[in-house]
């Protein structure tokens, strides 16, 4: 397989990361994009070459993708922003000028399992797809992931100071759910690929569905818990808990308008379409994710 150039945006989160670690284990020749943190320079360190910036600037972001072969692309999220989705899509709309701006080819785009959704942030990602499957010359893939295995890491510290997992989620209402490392995998496929199907949708919904009542079971498990109980919290205790870790007035009432969603059965994809399962299982998750973050956490508060 030939080297190639490429950009990955967002390259500091759970995705990002595993993205660029994968292509330098290709050989391939990748620009990592982020805000600037010590994260980025650890992949520096790694082999990566780093481009730290702002991603609502445009000749920034153009300069960036100029003459690689493909990129990934995601609006990196900030929970402090006063108007969430507002930021979101200005930040979108710039990807897309870069990208035509630049001359890129091949883009694979992280969207949202919920991005044919009415509500929440839905319409966000379904325009971006519509922006992107607009630019001439460009062959685009969109990845589709569900709810992120990676989002019950904000219970560890529940557990520690609750003694369980707790959310406004309801506990008996299954939900796709996928670890950040099959969602990686595909990306790093797609673009270290030579082609792919142009305007594809890719969703990504774990092996199968759980419920938060299933999924504290496995947690509990997995740190030797056996009886972790799920707590409900009401909405406004959750929005209270939200705010007070730092998060906006926006990005509460969202996350809330989205749990609410979900309670009602209306968030996430009724049917599980062919081609969606990845392979990494709840319970490996927790096994190999969620017990060493727990136990390091423990170790910390011990200390």
């Amino acid at each position: 397989m030939s080297q190639q150039q490429l950009v990955i945006t967002g390259a500091t989160g759970h995705i990002g990361t595993k993205i660029v670690h994968a292509l330098l284990g290709q050989g391939h020749r990748v620009v990592a994009v982020a805000n600037p943190s010590p994260r980025l320079d650890a992949l520096r360190q790694a082999g990566a070459e780093i481009a730290p910036g702002d991603f609502t600037n445009l000749d920034f972001l153009t300069q960036v993708l100029r003459g690689a072969e493909a990129a990934f692309l995601m609006a990196p999220p900030d929970v402090k922003a006063a108007d969430v989705l507002a930021h979101h899509a200005e930040v979108n709309k710039t990807l897309a000028q870069a990208v035509q701006a630049a001359g890129l080819r091949r883009v694979v785009n992280l969207s949202s399992a919920r991005a044919d959704q009415p509500a929440n942030n839905g319409p966000l990602f379904l325009a971006q797809e519509a922006r992107l499957n607009g630019i001439a010359g460009l062959t685009v893939a969109h990845l589709r992931p569900a709810f992120f295995m990676e989002n019950l890491l904000s219970n560890v510290r529940l557990i520690q100071f609750r003694g369980a997992v707790a959310s406004p989620m309801r506990p008996d209402i299954s939900m796709p759910m996928v670890a950040t490392k099959d969602i990686a995998a595909k990306a790093a496929a797609l673009l270290g690929a030579t082609t792919f199907e142009n305007h594809s949708v890719h969703y990504l919904l774990g092996p199968r569905n759980y419920s938060m009542q299933e999924a504290t079971t496995i947690l509990g498990q997995a740190i030797g818990q056996p009886g972790l109980p799920f707590q409900q919290l009401s909405y406004d205790e959750s929005r209270a808990g939200l705010l007070k870790a730092g998060m906006s007035a926006s990005m509460a009432d969202l996350f809330d308008d989205m749990i609410q969603r979900q309670n009602n059965g209306t968030a996430l994809p009724d049917e599980r379409l062919p081609g969606s399962a990845t392979p990494t299982t709840l319970e490996e998750f927790a096994r190999t994710v969620f017990a060493p973050a727990f136990q390091k956490a423990s170790e910390g508060k011990a200390g």
